[in-house]
């Protein structure tokens, strides 16, 4: 019996792990179209309640709203918690509530290269919807945007009057993640 060469044993690892690498990247992509998908749940149910509702039994976020954009016609799902665990999944409030939004700043965060990716083509005058867990929808024209050195600015927000903030990682085609420089986009509130 004759032995593989050692081009076919290299060959057969190679296509071994480039199936393992396919797999991978397949359950990623399902996981989160699933998730969207219980996020979305989870929403439907908060408005129904009236209450945060928990995306899947084990989640240590809820959510607490929904962002719009307009111009994009674009929704997503915002969460309880801005840590890097709940932002993989969607953004995530900072500061403020969106209940009070028609008397204090909500601020949002998520990753420029997901969720909040859309920050980069907005333009000043747009306009940004945040609908609450009561039904309640606010209206929000953007203002501008600025970049912000986390090393040497603060990023503290005023939350005693109405607006919206968005803030994300910076510059969007960066190759290293959590680097010092945030993108902050204000938006102010538009009354019924």
């Amino acid at each position: 019996m004759r032995r593989p060469s050692m081009l076919t044993t290299l060959s057969m690892v190679a296509l071994s792990a480039a199936s393992i690498s396919a797999t991978s990247a397949a359950w990623m992509a399902g996981k989160a179209i699933v998730a969207q998908h219980l996020l979305d749940v989870a929403w439907q149910a908060s408005r129904h309640h009236g209450a945060p509702t928990r995306p899947w039994r084990w989640a240590d976020v809820t959510t607490v709203g929904r962002l719009t954009i307009s111009a994009l016609d674009e929704s997503l799902i915002v969460l309880s918690d801005a840590s890097g665990e709940a932002m993989a999944f969607g953004p995530g409030l900072v500061a403020g509530d969106p209940l009070q939004a028609d008397s204090a700043t909500v601020a949002i965060g998520g990753h420029r290269d997901t969720h909040l990716a859309f920050m980069q083509n907005q333009k000043p005058g747009e306009l940004i919807l945040l609908e609450a867990l009561d039904g309640k929808t606010y209206r929000y024209q953007l203002l501008d945007s600025q970049i912000v050195d986390t090393r040497s600015q603060s990023l503290s927000i005023a939350t005693d009057f109405p607006g919206l903030v968005l803030i994300t990682c910076y510059p969007f085609n960066a190759r290293q993640t959590g680097g010092p420089l945030r993108m902050v986009v204000r938006a102010a509130y538009l009354p019924a």
